[in-house]
């Protein structure tokens, strides 16, 4: 009984091998028949595209005037809302003229007593041509009230020149907007004392021309060499003439920090003509409609400058695009379906496209969605975007 025992347990130790392989073999089948892994892919195109550079800049306004009292008086009314528009000439403060009037008054009066005594002098005066000829006065007599025409006539001209003095005086105690923008609030209520002069006057508010509206960014000295380039294609061999940018008619695009794309197109009116030592940069200003109001001067933007003129060139889908460290990369899907690893140089963005500088022709296909799941030399199934 013992012997029949050991010889059952020496069978089934010999059997479990045998089992073991035979599992085994169904396994390496079953990971044989596994279908390859599905990818997303889609077909690299051409098209026209145009290179640009983006900038970070502000929005200035087109003119910028601080309003100051001219003379010093009580603040009699402020006539406008605080933040209206308003046009050249129209009314902003009213100072009281009374004190002005008067004076101004005054100095007409005064013109009257110049003009009196003129005519008084005159009359002497003539009576002294007369006198002279029969040796009735003497020289010196007839010297004297020839000084004295010149005399009164003087004075009339100083007392105009008072009068008018006093009257722009008076003039200023209405302060009218100098250009058409939008008024800022004002900074002293009514009854208030304002002072006058030409350097030290009372600042009572700021008056802006956001219409048009420009934008001003700083570009790098190599951005700066791809945009006189640029500069020099358009004007031809007359360099001279690719400063005068507002004649070149440049278009530049704008985007606000809370909108997508650039939706406000302007043109490229200045560009500096040196560069800034310290900072290595130098200045270029764009103009842009601003009917509506909406770009505020002081806010940042974005700015997209063309540097060139319109090429053929390869898109694919943005999230094609890998990052390997320092370096790009995408996964293209050979004739055999087989997964490529490139190294491409990438342009600008479109919309959801990548321009493609080198590493993927057109009509080549390239991985889109799980990337994560394949390797260089792997067989795919590929099946195309949106299907």
């Amino acid at each position: 009984m013992m012997k029949s025992d050991h010889l059952l347990t020496w069978t089934l130790l010999f059997s479990l091998p045998l089992l073991s392989a035979c599992g085994g073999s169904k396994n390496t089948d079953a990971a044989a028949e596994r279908p390859p892994q599905k990818v997303s892919y889609a077909v690299a195109t051409q098209d026209e595209v145009t290179d640009y550079v983006e900038l970070v800049g502000r929005l200035s306004a087109d003119e910028s005037v601080v309003i100051q009292s001219r003379v010093s008086g009580f603040l009699l009314k402020t006539h406008f809302v605080d933040g209206q528009r308003v046009k050249e000439g129209d009314l902003l403060f009213s100072i009281e003229p009374d004190e002005y009037e008067a004076i101004y008054n005054q100095a007409q009066a005064q013109i009257s007593v110049a003009e009196t005594r003129l005519e008084l002098a005159r009359k002497k005066f003539a009576r002294s041509q007369k006198l002279i000829d029969g040796d009735a006065i003497s020289r010196e007599e007839y010297d004297e009230d020839q000084a004295a025409v010149a005399e009164a006539a003087a004075r009339v001209i100083a007392s105009k020149a008072d009068a008018a003095r006093v009257k722009l005086d008076v003039g200023y105690t209405k302060i009218v907007s100098p250009i058409t923008g939008r008024v800022d609030r004002a900074l002293l209520d009514d009854g208030n004392f304002v002072t006058g002069g030409l350097a030290g006057g009372t600042v009572l508010t700021t008056v802006v021309k956001d219409h048009p509206i420009k934008a001003i960014a700083n570009l790098d000295e190599n951005v700066r060499l791809k945009f006189m380039r640029r500069q020099r294609e358009l004007a031809g061999d007359d360099f001279k003439e690719a400063n005068k940018l507002d004649e070149l008619h440049i278009p530049c695009y704008l985007q606000l920090q809370d909108e997508k794309g650039f939706p406000h197109e302007g043109t490229l009116e200045y560009s500096e003509i040196q560069v800034n030592e310290r900072t290595g940069t130098s200045q270029i200003r764009g103009v842009f409609d601003n009917q509506n109001g909406l770009l505020t001067p002081g806010m940042f933007v974005r700015l997209k400058v063309p540097a060139s003129d319109a090429h053929p060139a390869v898109l694919i889908p943005d999230t094609a695009v890998g990052n390997d460290q320092a370096t790009k990369f995408v996964y293209v899907i050979n004739e055999k379906d087989e997964i490529e690893h490139r190294t491409v140089e990438i342009g600008d963005r479109r919309d959801n496209l990548r321009v493609i500088l080198s590493g993927v022709k057109s009509e080549e296909s390239v991985v889109v969605a799980g990337m994560q799941l394949v390797q260089p030399g792997m067989k795919v199934t590929p099946v195309l975007q949106g299907q």
